[in-house]
């Protein structure tokens, strides 16, 4: 194919809605490989003119000309043995096509953005990881790094149509949906989480109707925004958008997806008090590695044994930090596990005094054990007491339940626990409801 015969290709392609075919970065589609053979004695300069003779879209679109050029300088050059060689003029090609989202008829691109970024994306990655493989770096993301600046160019060029929140718009929603959910999948992934907060306040201010975007990308969005949350110790807020994606996850769902939610969704929950329904989570998935994992550390939950809910987190320490979600299980879980743990002393003994709480407390934390458990591995960060338990600790925990809205009830100067005839002990999922506020700018999704 000689390069005049692509140009008209590529002119036929802007009447068909076509460009995703003309412009593909496949190197197997159909004209790449006649095209490279014939562009070797193409110099760049000679590539430009012959693009400004065919004169597309009557010369008004200059950034097109220049995505143009970058492809064609993609296809004269790129190596198909070495995709360490070529992925420098894909990501070449990539930020000529954000740039060139900056135009009203940028509509035409739209299929184009959607088929390039996924797959550049995921070459990046390959070529970032294999290079730290080779030499012995960690957390070094040059190429990616760079194509998130990208990938925010293109959603804020995208997003700025004035009359985007309108039916006939979906399309472009979904494409912005896409590079939303894919950017911040990125900085999750290159450990430049805070970036994401970026990406949620651009959305967040179009007030988006919903109702205009597919139930499959609202979930994908409230799952990374969950994640987002979840990172940031937000955990009532990281639990809303979770159990959302969950109870609105079709039934015919891929079980891989619904693991994913769950993944996140169970400790998320423990955390704010919530506590799953695991007769029904085995009805639909049976015996599952998962809930081998949750059930005892929920029984654990329940019944207010910290050491051995902390002995199960050590075991499975690397797996939580992966989650993000070991400092919240070393520190804002106690609370709720204690409180568990007094609950169950006051149904068991039919009442609640402090020495009734000292003796819970003496089997919950099993000082003894706990600093033989985790002392002799170094562990210090599992262990609750330094010395043995004493009234002090008994006394710091039911004040800390009273100020938390977890216990009604006043504890005296002589250690008397004056509990509350009615409401003794609030639903600490309904506490962190009212106490937590919600960020406004979210609403749009409810």
């Amino acid at each position: 194919m000689s390069l005049a015969d692509y140009l008209q290709l590529v002119q036929n392609a802007i009447q068909t809605d076509t460009l995703h075919i003309a412009l593909s970065v496949d190197p197997t589609t159909q004209h790449v490989a006649p095209l490279q053979k014939n562009l070797q004695n193409y110099s760049n300069s000679h590539i430009m003119s012959e693009i400004e003779k065919a004169s597309f879209f009557g010369g008004d679109w200059p950034s097109f000309e220049t995505l143009v050029q970058s492809y064609l300088i993609f296809v004269r050059d790129f190596d198909p043995w070495s995709l360490q060689k070529s992925i420098d003029l894909l990501i070449k090609f990539y930020e000529s096509l954000s740039v060139a989202l900056n135009n009203n008829q940028n509509a035409k691109l739209l299929r184009l953005v959607q088929e390039s970024t996924s797959s550049i994306v995921r070459l990046a990655k390959l070529v970032d990881e294999k290079l730290m493989s080779i030499n012995g770096r960690t957390n070094d993301y040059p190429r990616l790094s760079y194509m998130t600046t990208l990938l925010l160019k293109s959603l804020n060029n995208i997003r700025n149509d004035p009359e985007l929140n309108i039916p006939s718009k979906r399309y472009k929603i979904s494409i912005l949906m896409f590079l939303s959910i894919t950017l911040c999948q990125t900085y999750m992934y290159i450990d430049s989480v805070m970036l994401c907060n970026n990406v949620f306040s651009n959305i967040n201010i179009l007030a988006l109707d919903k109702s205009l975007i597919s139930r499959k990308q609202l979930i994908q969005y409230r799952f990374v925004l969950g994640k987002f949350h979840l990172l940031q110790s937000n955990y009532y807020v990281a639990y809303h958008h979770f159990y959302w994606c969950f109870k609105n996850c079709h039934q015919q769902a891929p079980l891989k997806n619904i693991l994913l939610i769950l993944k996140y969704l169970l400790p998320s929950g423990l955390l704010v008090g919530k506590c799953p329904n695991l007769q029904y989570l085995e009805a639909q998935l049976g015996n599952h590695e998962l809930l081998q994992l949750y059930r005892p550390l929920i029984q654990c939950y329940k019944n207010g044994d910290l050491f051995g809910f902390s002995k199960m987190v050590a075991k499975k320490q690397e797996y939580f930090i992966k989650l993000g979600i070991l400092i919240g299980f070393l520190q804002r879980v106690r609370i709720l596990v204690l409180r568990n743990l007094v609950l169950r002393t006051y149904k068991l003994q039919g009442g609640l005094s402090f020495d009734y709480v000292r003796n819970a407390l003496e089997v919950s934390l099993s000082p003894e054990s706990m600093k033989n458990e985790f002392a002799a591995r170094h562990e210090w960060f599992y262990t609750v007491l330094n010395e043995g338990l004493d009234e002090t600790l008994v006394e710091t925990l039911l004040m800390s339940l009273i100020d938390a809205n977890l216990l009604k009830a006043k504890l005296t100067p002589s250690r008397t626990i004056i509990m509350s005839k009615t409401g003794l002990f609030p639903d600490p999922y309904s506490v962190y409801e009212k106490g937590i506020k919600r960020n406004d700018k979210e609403k749009w999704l409810d």
